[in-house]
């Protein structure tokens, strides 16, 4: 985590002079050949400004968190914020857990994939719901766009859930307790015969 002085692509720079793309790439071969993935951000794009007036203006993407997949896997829930910086040309960079992603873990009914649902082959089907969360977005995709992907997948799947078959289990309690009921009558009605 720091000050890297290079960009992963064009965009993270905006102004002035634009950098060799042979540049860009190197820096990307960098983090490549040792296993790294940008952590990505939260809040601004940029963490630098060389605070120059009008078209020498420059903003630029230079301070990052980078990490191995192993350890994003262990801790899916912290994220890079960009924060204000009012006496430096550098904003500082923090990485925090973020409560925001906590929901994954929150207290209460943990979310589970019912196996019911593959079955369904309606035209808002599980597997619908599953391609509209993940979208067809391809390329540089870093792990918080991934772990919001299934948190929006998840969300999709409980509202779906609550829509499609949330009949099916009010139906069963029902009968169950319809069963429950009758099974109280059948034994009051034996009592009352004498019957045992």
């Amino acid at each position: 985590m720091g000050d890297f002085n290079e960009i992963l692509f064009a965009d993270e720079k905006q102004g002035w002079l634009d950098l060799p793309e042979r540049q860009i790439e190197g820096f990307r071969n960098v983090l490549d050949v040792c296993c790294l993935k940008d952590l990505g951000f939260n809040s601004f794009p940029f963490t630098w400004c060389n605070r120059k007036p009008g078209d020498q203006n420059v903003w630029v993407r230079l301070d990052r968190g980078v990490a191995s997949i192993d350890w994003i896997l262990r801790f899916p829930t912290t994220r890079i914020h960009h924060l204000e910086a009012f006496h430096s040309n550098h904003k500082p960079i923090l990485l925090i857990e973020d409560s925001e992603l906590k929901r994954f873990y929150r207290k209460g009914r943990l979310f589970r994939f019912e196996s019911m649902w593959l079955k369904d082959r309606s035209c808002d089907s599980c597997e619908t719901m599953v391609q509209d969360s993940w979208g067809n977005q391809t390329g540089n995709v870093s792990a918080w766009s991934f772990n919001g992907k299934i948190l929006t997948c998840q969300d999709k799947l409980k509202d779906w859930n609550k829509k499609i078959f949330s009949h099916v289990r009010n139906s069963l309690k029902k009968k169950i307790e319809g069963a429950k009921g009758s099974r109280r009558d059948w034994g009051l009605q034996k009592q009352t015969r004498g019957d045992t």
